[in-house]
């Protein structure tokens, strides 16, 4: 099979879909994604921090928390984003 841009206007083949639906996944599943990567970069770069520093339990909090908020704005946004 050859592929080849379609033009402006041009329909999609019968059955050939529009990827609409597909990439309505993938996009929400990157954004289930997003919140837990949010809380691992805290983590990290809090236990790094803590051990370069000698604060041991404050940075890791407050980085976690930062993770979190950062994960959860990114979250609320895309949701927003597909309604």
């Amino acid at each position: 099979m050859i592929f080849r841009r379609r033009n402006e206007g041009e329909a999609a083949p019968e059955g050939s879909g529009s990827g609409g639906g597909l990439r309505n996944i993938w996009a929400m599943s990157s954004l289930a994604l997003n919140l837990p990567a949010s809380i691992a970069v805290g983590l990290f770069f809090g236990y790094m921090l803590d051990k370069w520093l000698g604060t041991k339990p404050w940075m890791i909090i407050i980085w976690t928390l930062l993770g979190v908020a950062s994960g959860l704005v990114t979250l609320i946004r895309g949701l927003k984003k597909y309604q």
